[in-house]
């Protein structure tokens, strides 16, 4: 489907007709499909050691095989290639991915959503709030995508826009457990936390597992650890390699002082495949190691943190001091 990063989008009209040739021949289609999967699974290895250049390439591999086939495949490389783009600090080739997966489905609000979160981390607000808008128009039923949304926005300075996504996604009907969660995941993000841990206990009544996780987040903000790290380690017996819960759990270790513990929790889920917090948990694993006082590990670390994150003004400072050590 793709040949070059922004081969997808200038191909797109013929994109119909092309896929209509190929159902009609069928010439090598089958090889071609293998040989696309065989890339696609060399990209997400890449991705996981975090070799994000080197997953770039086997994924625009993968879709150089079926040119002018779209499919759900096609859709999925795409997003895996936009995300290692953005790891790999290539941000505005992101948001060229993203593009031409919105120009080909409109209704694709993940897509939309993910464009607009690339924008926002260049500092485009308008452009990210128009993306928003559309990623919500496409998914009205989504609590996770209002909190999302609300939270970037909020971030950017933009309190009345934010606080729209905010009533809408509260306004959501239904004593359901999906309904429930929803509307506690929103109440975390806007800091209400007491009605937040009562929508999340009311889903959790009602078997929604991914509550523990809101509900370790809203006692943890409320400094009640203990109570926090339950609802995690609840959590995490269903969802071991999850590694927003890792991360968490990582967190708590550290503030208790636990070092070592916390450099396990960090491990661990950067240990696991498609890590979307691979930034977070790595810098988290650097600090453990330093509090640890593994200086010389620490330092070694530091300097492939910071080839994969140069923008990281903080980890430079704290690689500065490291090189004293």
């Amino acid at each position: 489907m793709v040949e070059k990063r922004n081969g997808f989008r200038k191909r797109l009209p013929l994109l119909l007709a092309a896929a209509a040739a190929a159902a009609v021949c069928g010439c090598g289609d089958a090889v071609n499909l293998e040989n696309e999967q065989a890339y696609r699974k060399k990209g997400m290895e890449q991705l996981d050691a975090g070799n994000y250049q080197a997953a770039i390439e086997a994924f625009d591999q993968a879709l150089g095989q079926r040119v002018g086939i779209v499919s759900n495949l096609e859709e999925d490389i795409n997003f895996y290639k936009a995300y290692a783009q953005i790891e790999a600090g290539n941000t505005k080739d992101a948001i060229e991915t993203y593009t031409a997966l919105v120009e080909y489905d409109s209704s694709n609000a993940d897509a939309w959503y993910l464009r607009g979160s690339a924008y926002m981390s260049i500092g485009d607000a308008q452009a990210a709030a128009a993306d928003f808008e559309q990623a919500a128009d496409h998914k009205k039923d989504s609590g996770e995508l209002y909190a999302g949304i609300y939270e970037q926005l909020l971030s950017a300075g933009m309190e009345q826009k934010a606080a729209e996504y905010l009533e809408q996604g509260l306004s959501m009907k239904g004593d359901g457990a999906s309904a429930c969660l929803s509307r506690g995941r929103l109440y975390l993000a806007s800091g209400d936390y007491e009605n937040a841990q009562q929508e999340l206990k009311d889903a959790l009544k009602q078997k929604e597992e991914a509550a523990n996780l809101y509900l370790g987040q809203a006692v943890q903000a409320l400094g009640r650890n203990e109570e926090a790290k339950a609802y995690y380690e609840a959590y995490a017996k269903q969802h071991p390699d999850d590694s927003k819960v890792l991360y968490a759990l990582g967190q708590i270790a550290f503030q208790e002082g636990s070092y070592e513990q916390a450099q396990e929790y960090f491990e661990q889920g950067l240990s696991g495949k498609g890590v979307g917090n691979r930034r977070e948990l790595w810098a988290g694993k650097i600090m453990a190691l330093e509090y640890r006082g593994k200086f010389k590990t620490a330092k070694k670390e530091m300097k492939a943190y910071l080839a994969n994150y140069p923008d990281d003004v903080q980890a430079q400072r704290e690689y500065t001091f490291l090189k004293t050590r």
